[in-house]
């Protein structure tokens, strides 16, 4: 018998696959391609598309986080600061790869495709969690409400960069007295 690749190497390639052709393009086939088996090996550990579109959305959440915490960091800060910090990080091509990933999962599932409509809220709710640790408030929810309001601020302006590209984006940014420079 031939080596069997591990679950992990299985879900590392979806991730690749997903990064590579966004989330429409992950098959089973590409996954199996790009590490040279046969696709009845990605269904043996991902046996449902849920499970291969769950499984690439978490390990891209892995760079995601590792993003975010360079981006933000540690200590707590007002909204306004936060979103001056972290704009720079947030605008090099490696994030900006990860993003165009998220950006595609959360249009569908606004547009109710399954798993998408049930994986991305908690992923998004999992974000604001994560953040209102990092937002200033004198409440809990004084730091949600601020978390939430980076949050808009950020996608927005990710979401701009996205489609209209770095020059609106940055022009935004400015406006909004982001001066941080971006990549």
């Amino acid at each position: 018998m031939g080596y069997r690749h591990s679950e992990e190497e299985i879900v590392d390639a979806a991730a690749a696959v997903a990064l590579e052709h966004g989330m429409s393009g992950l098959t089973y086939r590409r996954v199996a391609d790009r590490l040279g088996i046969s696709d009845r090996m990605v269904v043996y550990y991902l046996p449902t598309k849920r499970d291969l579109v769950l499984a690439a959305l978490t390990a891209v959440s892995v760079t995601l986080q590792q993003l975010l915490a360079e981006a933000f960091g540690e200590e707590r800060m007002d909204p306004d600061a936060l979103v001056r910090k972290a704009w720079p990080v947030l605008t090099t091509p490696a994030a900006e790869q990860v993003f165009a990933i998220f950006f595609e999962a959360i249009g569908l599932a606004s547009a109710r495709t399954d798993p998408y409509g049930q994986l991305v809220p908690a992923m998004m709710q999992a974000w604001v969690d994560w953040l209102t640790t990092r937002a200033n408030g004198a409440s809990a929810s004084a730091r949600r409400r601020n978390a939430l309001s980076v949050i808009a601020r950020v996608d927005g302006l990710l979401l701009v960069r996205q489609t209209l590209g770095a020059d609106a984006s940055n022009d935004a940014a400015r406006a909004l007295g982001i001066t941080g420079r971006a990549r």
